[in-house]
Parts: structure tokens; C-alpha cells; sequence
């Protein structure tokens, strides 16, 4: 009887001390449309991330995550300007690393695995201020200006190719011209030969839950507002077919294995 209660005691304990040292660090998510979720960052599995808010877990989909900052702070419109579109690591003593997280562990603070160009690499999170994925919805554009430029002037915009949509910050008027000078390339999946320009696809494929279904994958394309989208592609030049603001975004049904972006420079005409 004895053992059983002192084996007993120590399954409990254990249970106890591995709850204890789940992984867990204070984090706010700040989520592509813009809400802010701020608890302990717990685990980063099949579900996508686990954050304790109030002692109740929430799973978010990995593909909804712009942000994770570690910090308190937000991004301000100096660090957007230095954001490239492509996943990156700002440590605290201001060194940035190119790279994608794809594993949490560890307790606190957190063991944070990324994949990089050189392989696999371990940070711990009390040297990571923020790893930046994408641009909110609502982020200002990287010219670190929202203000809307006037006819002929022009703003250069990073298209992330892992998100669906990039806010321009440019409001536009039906009828207007716009011109547009692109350069870059996003690969669309883990295949280094899938890669598209602004025309789109290399190979031709298209992707068939895109937002534009019948065109290439990986094409720039455009909306205004909620409107439907519409194909900029290669072109230097459209005509605005509504009034609001102009959204630009990369025609694919699946970003989170996405790498590379668009520069693209618009005018008002």
C-alpha cells in the first residue's frame, strides 16, 4: 500500500511538473486582419498557434499570423519600411535574420526553431523582440507614409507572397489611370523551380481556389475595397473600375509556404 501511494504521489507530481514546464511566453499575435491577440504563445503544431488568453487556449491557423511580438510594442512606420516581404527575425539588439519559424519549445523562455538559407537555426525567445510574416490588412503602406499621394507622384509597395492582400494606402478615384512598375518574384511552394514574375506562373499553372481562379498562379492582381479583383499582371498601366482604396496581392489559394514579394512602384495619373 505504501508503494502505491508513494508511486502514486510521483505520477501526480510529474503530471504536475509537466504542466508547469509547458512551453509558454508572454506574446502578442497581431493577426493578418489586424486584431491583436495578446496571452502566452504555448505550442506551434497542426492546429497552428496555441495562445493561453485568460486560461483558455485558442488555436490560430498559421496562415492568419502577421506578427508575433514578444515585446509589448508595435510596429511602427520605420520598421515596415525595413520589412523586405519575405519572413524575418528582429532580434532585441536590433539584428534581423531571414528566416521562417516551423517549431516552439522548450519552456521559458521558448527554444524558437527556424528554417533559414543555411539550414536550421535555435534562437531563444528573450533575445527575439518580433518575428514579422506578413502586413496586416490594415498596416500603413512601406513608403511609412498612409497619406494618399496626389496625380503624379508615386509610392513603392512591397506585395508580400504570403498573404492574399497588401493595402496600398492609396485611395483612388473610378476612371483614374494608374501605372504600375514591377519587379521581383514570389516562388509559390516549396519547389524552387515554381516561381512566378508579375505576369504569373513560370510553368503556366494556374491555382484553382485563387482569387483569381482562370488567370496564372502568383500574377499580381488588384481589388478596390471589397470589389471583385481584377488582373494587373505585367501591365504598366489600368484604368481604376471603381472609387475606394486599392489593394494589390498575389494570385494563390495557399501562402504559408510562399517566399519573395513584388516591388511595385504606382503612379496616379
Amino acid at each position: 500500500m505504501l508503494k502505491r501511494t508513494v508511486l502514486g504521489a510521483f505520477c501526480v507530481a510529474a503530471m504536475l511538473v509537466g504542466g508547469m514546464a509547458q512551453a509558454q511566453e508572454n506574446a502578442t499575435l497581431v493577426l493578418r486582419s489586424g486584431e491583436r491577440v495578446s496571452g502566452q504563445l504555448v505550442d506551434l503544431g497542426g492546429v497552428g498557434y496555441t495562445v493561453r488568453v485568460n486560461g483558455q487556449d485558442r488555436q490560430i491557423p498559421q496562415n492568419d499570423v502577421a506578427v508575433i511580438d514578444f515585446t509589448g510594442g508595435t510596429m511602427t512606420n520605420a520598421d515596415w519600411a525595413k520589412f523586405t516581404g519575405t519572413s524575418q527575425v528582429v532580434l532585441k539588439n536590433g539584428q534581423t535574420i531571414d528566416g521562417q519559424l516551423y517549431d516552439i519549445g522548450g519552456t521559458t523562455p521558448l527554444k524558437l526553431t527556424l528554417k533559414t538559407s543555411t539550414g536550421d537555426r535555435e534562437l531563444s525567445s528573450s533575445d527575439v523582440a518580433r518575428i514579422v510574416i506578413s502586413k496586416p490588412e490594415n498596416a500603413v503602406a512601406t513608403t511609412g507614409s498612409a497619406a494618399t499621394p496626389s496625380a503624379g507622384s508615386s509610392t513603392k509597395i512591397t506585395v508580400s507572397g504570403q498573404q492574399a492582400w497588401t493595402s496600398t494606402g492609396i485611395t483612388v478615384t473610378k476612371g483614374q489611370t494608374l501605372t504600375f512598375n514591377t519587379t521581383g518574384e514570389v516562388q509559390l511552394s516549396g519547389d524552387t523551380n515554381d516561381k512566378a514574375s508579375s505576369a504569373g506562373s513560370s510553368t503556366g499553372r494556374r491555382a484553382p481556389r485563387a482569387a483569381m481562379p482562370g488567370e496564372l498562379a502568383g500574377a499580381l492582381i488588384g481589388k478596390i475595397g471589397n470589389g471583385r479583383p481584377f488582373g494587373i499582371g505585367n501591365q504598366t498601366s489600368i484604368v481604376a473600375p471603381a472609387s475606394g482604396l486599392l489593394f494589390l496581392g498575389v494570385n494563390d489559394d495557399a501562402f504559408g509556404d510562399n517566399q519573395g514579394a513584388f516591388q511595385v512602384t504606382i503612379t496616379k495619373q
